[in-house]
């Protein structure tokens, strides 16, 4: 099919005629090189951060915590740069297609693992790495099953067969699984009813569903499922009660069991609700994951230091949401406000909800805000959460496409008064990923005075490559072939881009 007779294609066409010309797998550039190799390699991936909310988690913690970010050391000090994030036929990625670039080098379609639209099978960087002898761990806070994790190491050509890809993990034989996720191993809950847990037991795994299962456990291949979905937020963890480990704990119980491998291990690490928190609007709820995956970079570093074989890579796949702290008051003076009014915040709207249950009543809604948001919602604010909760009434029409009805607990809230914030002066335009791009950064001996600048995605893919002298070329899509195959679809065919997170 010849690029014109494409052009007729409607909103395919257009999404031809905005991407970069010649350019879909990263723009040509003196690429950095690191100059030399590591026996191991951790992957810290912030899923939806960007630097605004690098910026709210950096004033809280100057102002609130007293203390500096590990992750403001670490761009202050090492090499740091911008990472474009766009896929193959949208400058707007999802997690899935962001995971392949910087997992298999390659630019795709949004929605599969591993894999181009027409079905062509790649290999994920982790695959190649277990390949020469090292070993493998996956550590989230979401379903261990989730895009970003399950791009490093299988193909599937849909990120949402979550059942097949925790088999897939069984086949694969990764040394440590920590994440959410127990309906997709769980026999109860599986719809084939196969008990995974049981699978992964005799395959020679220590199963763990608890914090103290988790501390308890001396298994070398450890599997550990915490909750039936994503793990529960941190500000839940922290000031809820809520019984999940830590992202910390999750990786402090992974690296002993990693690094006693004598060939080095690979290890991704994804801080994953952060982009979770950013789709329902939610400051508080991304505060502080991005303050407990700061916590957890402390811990990286320092396994760094004691180990200078070791490489870390820090970057994010994409922004959601990019929750910004606005300007307040006569030149701005009340804008830090904000910021300390985040301190009142004790759960996330995803735990508030579940509290209120299906059907509750203004009284509810106006106590639930006051004890948890520390925020006091008038009565028709109270109403339209319950309509929200109740009759899926939404608002506002910019996010309807969002979270559901989390960001309609989200706007109920927003600041009202711009001249002296009662309210966080923090402001959503959408619950979706956005184009802008991201951080990328490292830590390692030798690396003090190296330039990343602005890279493609697809260049981690390379970086990790080098770091660890694994060498190889995945199939290469063009953008005219992937749209010409999205166009052959039957009208009204789900896409595997038809997702959000």
């Amino acid at each position: 099919m010849k690029r014109r007779d494409l052009l007729k294609g409607g909103i395919l066409a257009g999404a031809l005629s905005l991407l970069p010309q010649g350019v879909a797998q990263g723009a040509p550039q003196n690429l950095p090189s690191l100059g030399r190799r590591y026996r191991n390699l951790i992957v810290f991936v912030y899923d939806g951060f960007s630097w605004e909310d690098y910026a709210v988690a950096q004033a809280y913690a100057r102002r609130r915590l007293g203390r500096v970010l590990a992750l403001e050391r670490l761009l202050a000090r090492y090499p740091n740069g911008l990472v474009n994030t766009y896929s193959l036929t949208s400058y707007v990625t999802e997690s899935s297609a962001a995971a392949n670039a910087m997992s298999c080098g390659v630019k795709t379609v949004n929605g599969g693992l591993a894999i181009h639209v027409d079905g062509t099978p790649l290999k994920p960087f982790f695959a190649a790495a277990k390949e020469a002898g090292r070993a493998v761990g996956l550590v989230t806070t979401t379903t261990v099953t989730h895009a970003t994790p399950a791009g490093f190491v299988v193909s599937n050509p849909d990120r949402n067969a979550e059942e097949r890809i925790a088999e897939q993990y069984l086949a694969f034989g990764a040394e440590v699984y920590l994440g959410g996720g127990d309906r997709f191993f769980n026999a109860e809950k599986r719809q084939d009813k196969k008990d995974l847990y049981a699978a992964f037991a005799q395959a020679g795994y220590g199963v763990v569903r608890t914090p103290e299962e988790l501390a308890r456990s001396n298994a070398s291949k450890l599997l550990g499922v915490f909750s039936d979905s994503h793990v529960p937020y941190e500000v839940d963890r922290r000031f809820q009660g809520v019984k999940v480990p830590s992202l910390k704990e999750m990786v402090r119980a992974a690296l002993p069991r990693l690094a006693s491998y004598r060939n080095g291990f690979v290890l991704q690490v994804e801080a994953g609700r952060i982009d979770h928190a950013n789709h329902i609007n939610d400051p508080a709820a991304t505060l502080w994951d991005v303050l407990a995956a700061d916590e957890t970079l402390e811990l990286l570093t320092a396994f760094v230091d004691r180990n200078p074989d070791t490489l870390l890579l820090v970057v994010s796949d994409h922004a959601t949401g990019v929750g910004g702290l606005y300007g307040a008051g006569r030149s701005y003076l009340e804008s830090s406000v904000g910021v300390d009014l985040l301190e009142a915040q004790k759960a996330s709207f995803e735990h508030m909800r579940r509290l209120l249950g299906s059907s509750p009543d203004p009284a509810q809604v106006k106590e639930a805000y006051r004890a948890m948001k520390g925020v006091t919602l008038t009565d028709e604010e109270a109403e339209r959460v319950v309509r929200a909760i109740r009759d899926r009434v939404y608002f506002p029409d910019a996010v309807r496409q969002g979270v559901q009805p989390d960001n309609t607990l989200a706007w109920a809230m927003v600041q009202r008064n711009p001249a002296k914030p009662d309210r966080p002066n923090i402001g959503y335009s959408s619950g979706q990923h956005t184009a802008s791009p991201v951080v990328l950064a490292l830590y390692g001996q030798g690396l003090r005075f190296l330039n990343l600048g602005l890279v493609d995605n697809t260049h981690v893919f390379r970086l990790m490559g080098e770091a660890l002298g694994i060498r190889y070329q995945n199939p290469v899509m063009s953008e005219e072939e992937a749209l010409e195959v999205l166009k052959a679809r039957p009208q009204g065919m789900r896409h595997p881009e038809d997702v959000w997170v």
